[in-house]
């Protein structure tokens, strides 16, 4: 079956989603009205209670079944950096109110700054790739911003479907992140943090994720370079993430056919995982996550979901072609791209690991007494 960039998971297949993440515990072991029915069953009226209670408890964790959709992410390209904070202006759709702002792929040149939007979007047109990225973008209706306020060099917030890059990158370097944030809107919801995954997983999602835009991004930077227009690359290759570019440059100069820029897709997203300073920023930008979720309304909740090298693996659409399906590798869920977790962020870790795995003792050993009972 075809599949495109716009839909990385075949359509009729779309409800069964969840599914192809990984397994769903039992329903009536997931409900919470379940469960006090269970213990309903029973002839202690005290143990009926009990779980009673605790399926109302456990009522917390569904209502926040669609956390994930509303997190926002912020890109922060800089070996080394914490978590960013919040831009200091929240952007959403009143953001075509601004000077600075336009939809997708709009020409606009009634304010300097969206003239200079409009010019990014003719120039990144010029690639297929980046043909391909803005049109979703359009579809999804998400503006576009050049942010003279923010401390971040670029973001994109997924709920409010706001893409920002900061008015003090040069235009190469506007490209070069835009690409990389426009990369990101086809992967969400699908692709967002939810607090359903366990700790690990949601290390391994948003890694994958950034890996996943940044091939994309470099490939869009090299077809710019073969148009004729160099800075994206420049910009690219100057950053900590020229190694990324250099292994895209040695893969397709060995093959420059499509199936050669497929595998040279692939080998820039295998290399983004390759850098320890890289992995260890994105591991503490999720552990931040988990600390803000753990101490909200609903905190943290029993996983319901793990996920699956094939599901991970739909991420990589792109011009009808999955650069990681085709081209053959080891399973993402595997050590070569899910270990590797520094001690600190490990120590961490295991934190979260250790709440989570209690709640869902506890939801087990109530779901037992009902049975008992």
């Amino acid at each position: 079956m075809k599949r495109s960039f716009h839909s990385p998971i075949p359509q009729p297949a779309a409800r069964h989603r969840a599914r192809a993440a990984g397994f769903r515990l039992p329903a009536l072991a997931r409900a919470p009205i379940g469960m006090a029915l269970i213990g309903m069953m029973g002839r202690g009226l005290r143990c009926c209670l009990a779980v009673g209670v605790l399926g109302l408890v456990g009522a917390v964790g569904l209502v926040g079944q669609g956390d994930s959709v509303r997190d926002s992410h912020a890109s922060r390209y800089r070996p080394g950096g914490m978590e960013p904070r919040e831009a200091r202006r929240a952007l959403d759709h009143d953001a075509l109110a601004l000077d600075g702002c336009l939809r997708a792929g709009e020409v606009d040149r009634s304010a300097p700054a969206r003239a200079q939007l409009g010019r990014l979007f003719e120039i990144l047109s010029t690639s297929e790739t980046g043909r391909e990225i803005l049109s979703e973008a359009r579809l999804r209706d998400v503006r576009v911003c050049v942010d003279e306020q923010t401390d971040l060099l670029a973001y994109y917030f997924a709920g409010a479907r706001v893409v920002g890059v900061s008015a003090a990158l040069s235009e190469g370097g506007k490209l070069a992140f835009l690409a990389h944030e426009l990369a990101h809107v086809p992967q969400h919801p699908a692709y967002s943090d939810n607090r359903y995954y366990p700790p690990d997983d949601l290390v391994l999602l948003r890694r994958v994720r950034e890996a996943a835009a940044e091939a994309v991004a470099t490939r869009i930077a090299w077809e710019l370079r073969e148009n004729g227009y160099d800075a994206p690359w420049d910009e690219r290759a100057a950053t900590p993430y020229g190694d990324v570019a250099r292994a895209f440059e040695t893969a397709v100069a060995a093959d420059r056919s499509a199936e050669g820029l497929l595998r040279a897709t692939r080998a820039a997203f295998d290399c983004w995982f390759d850098a320890p300073w890289r992995l260890d920023v994105y591991d503490r930008m999720t552990l931040g996550h988990l600390a803000r979720i753990s101490e909200d309304a609903m905190g943290l909740v029993p996983p319901r979901y793990a996920l699956t090298h094939l599901f991970l693996a739909d991420i990589a659409w792109l011009g009808g072609r999955n650069f990681l399906t085709e081209t053959g590798a080891p399973a993402l869920t595997g050590r070569a791209y899910a270990g590797r977790i520094s001690g600190r962020n490990d120590a961490r870790l295991e934190r979260f690991r250790d709440r989570v795995t209690g709640y869902a003792t506890a939801f087990g050993t109530a779901l037992v007494a009902g049975l008992v009972y």
